[in-house]
């Protein structure tokens, strides 16, 4: 009559059962059924003790065995609160700490163990991969950069020389030797192995 959820089982209810002897499961079912077996043997008595010495009739001991009945379920009813607090004491108490190791798991523990440090060194050797083929494309697209970098300053010089090649060009035809002179000290500043005009004009 009183409510009992049924014994699962699992990790919790074995583990409990090999550092006590029993689970938190397998107890709160105890629990319920004996307090339910109290209520229906005193109720019981109680019944018995009234058809003994009352002078009841039939229909009476009929009517006093239904209200024994209906008083069982409703002290069943009343208990499920009180039952329900019960029930988390019980799993408090019985709770093991995580930290806990039990003898019968010490050997599995040392297996687990080491596949787990197994497992760690294999990726700690793919993370160190992963670190150097980052770092070896990083070197590379420095590289790139650069390389790219170099190529655009380049690009940018032969620019700025053909500008200044066509005004030679346009000066010499105008027979302009200030400019021509202007535009090859330019020239002779950005080339390293031409330091100074004089090399071609004089003053």
């Amino acid at each position: 009559m009183i409510k009992t959820h049924p014994w699962i089982g699992g990790t919790e209810e074995e583990y409990e059962t090999q550092h006590f002897g029993f689970g938190a499961q397998s107890l709160k079912i105890a629990v319920r059924q004996m307090v339910e077996h109290k209520i229906k043997s005193g109720v019981k008595d109680m019944e018995s003790y009234l058809q003994e010495t009352l002078d009841l009739n039939d229909t009476d001991k009929l009517t006093l065995t239904h209200s024994c009945d209906k008083l069982i379920r409703l002290y069943c009813d009343r208990a499920g609160p009180s039952l329900e607090a019960i029930d988390s004491e019980i799993e408090r108490l019985l709770q093991i700490p995580p930290n806990v190791l039990l003898p019968e798991d010490e050997v599995q523990l040392e297996q687990v163990s080491d596949e787990e440090y197994q497992k760690l060194k294999e990726e700690v050797a793919l993370l160190r991969k992963r670190v150097e083929r980052g770092a070896s494309l990083e070197a590379l697209l420095s590289a790139e950069d650069e390389e790219l970098s170099s190529i655009e300053n380049v690009c940018e010089i032969a620019r700025k020389d053909m500008e200044i090649l066509d005004l030679l060009q346009k000066s010499c035809l105008k027979n302009d030797v200030k400019m021509i002179k202007n535009a090859t000290e330019f020239i002779c500043s950005t080339v390293p192995f031409l330091k100074k005009s004089d090399l071609i004009f004089g003053d």
